[in-house]
């Protein structure tokens, strides 16, 4: 059993209906630099709280950055008004929830895991002064089933059953890795609005979904998995300032004093994505941002990131994003 601090028992919805969103207007001025010019926000303050909530319904994706400040000890109490699944990300705290009376989670910080949760009351006691920052991607487990057909590297996670209680799907939580993190501060700072910031996000939520997938299968790690660390650590950090090079596996391991085979292996591991994804990854993440900028051609950004042709850029673009160069930049 929890031992609860004394204070207001305040509902947090994890999940809403129908949208009806508050208007930005309405929010206090320091809360005006938070908001992000994609998303929908709902916003209450009283005495026990501030909380913050900004939402985007992303096709089956229901995506929302969620932020509570305690002013007094109190009670928060998460609820969705319909069954859901969601990948939820920890940061800046770690807390005890109550799932029920003989049931409790810790949720760690810098850790993410993929909830069952069903329409029950359940309970977080917060301190005076006490900041949570979270985010998380919701979807009705149907609608899950239904996305791991067109995306088998999901299927494993869509087999898993909930026991008709809200808990956590997967065996151990898993942590916010480098990728995980590049993905959600690359949602985090989207300046995008419309087409383009459902086609960015759409995507960096199914990333997010297929790097949990891989971590849970490849979890927990032995102590061989984390040799490589120091040099990974540097791979990892040369590919995403250096990702307009075109590199070949063979020439990243004569780079950092690996073997393919280590390399590979290791970096999966580690990343829990294999690495020539990660190369397409932040590759097609610099094409998008270049897109922004209307007087550079296609021809130009197609050269600038290693490729022959944009035609050639274009379909690797559009196999990745569901949406071609022309397209989008249109749509900017």
């Amino acid at each position: 059993m929890l031992s609860r601090p004394a204070g207001t028992e305040k509902l947090f919805y994890v999940e809403r209906g129908k949208a009806a969103y508050d208007e930005v207007t309405a929010l206090p001025e320091e809360y005006l630099q938070l908001i992000l010019p994609f998303a929908g926000v709902y916003y209450e303050s009283d005495e026990s709280c501030d909380i913050l909530s900004q939402h985007k319904q992303l096709g089956p994706f229901s995506f929302w950055i969620q932020e509570v400040y305690a002013h007094q000890d109190m009670m928060l109490c998460p609820y969705t008004p319909y069954p859901i699944w969601a990948l939820h990300f920890m940061y800046d705290t770690s807390l005890k929830v109550e799932l029920y009376k003989d049931s409790s989670f810790t949720l760690q910080e810098r850790e993410c895991n993929l909830f069952s949760l069903e329409s029950d009351l359940h309970k977080v006691p917060l301190k005076a002064g006490q900041k949570l920052l979270s985010c998380h991607i919701n979807i009705l487990p149907e609608a899950f089933k239904e996305l791991a057909w067109f995306h088998p590297k999901l299927a494993r996670l869509a087999a898993l059953q909930s026991k008709g209680v809200s808990g956590a799907l997967n065996q151990y939580p898993y942590h916010i890795n480098p990728v995980c993190h590049l993905i959600l501060e690359n949602m985090l700072s989207c300046r995008h609005i419309n087409i383009p910031a459902d086609v960015f996000l759409t995507r960096c939520c199914l990333d997010l979904f297929y790097n949990f997938a891989q971590q849970d299968l490849q979890l927990p790690l032995e102590v061989a998995d984390v040799l490589h660390t120091d040099q990974l650590n540097q791979l990892f950090k040369f590919m995403t300032e250096k990702s307009y090079k075109d590199f070949s596996i063979p020439a990243l391991a004569r780079m950092f004093d690996l073997s393919v085979k280590d390399l590979r292996e290791s970096f999966l591991k580690q990343y829990s994505i294999p690495v020539n994804h990660f190369l397409r990854m932040v590759k097609m993440m610099m094409v998008f941002e270049l897109l922004t900028e209307k007087a550079t051609s296609l021809s130009a950004i197609a050269d600038a990131v290693g490729y022959v042709c944009w035609q050639d850029l274009d379909l690797s673009f559009r196999y990745y994003y569901g949406c071609g160069l022309e397209e989008l930049r249109r749509a900017m």
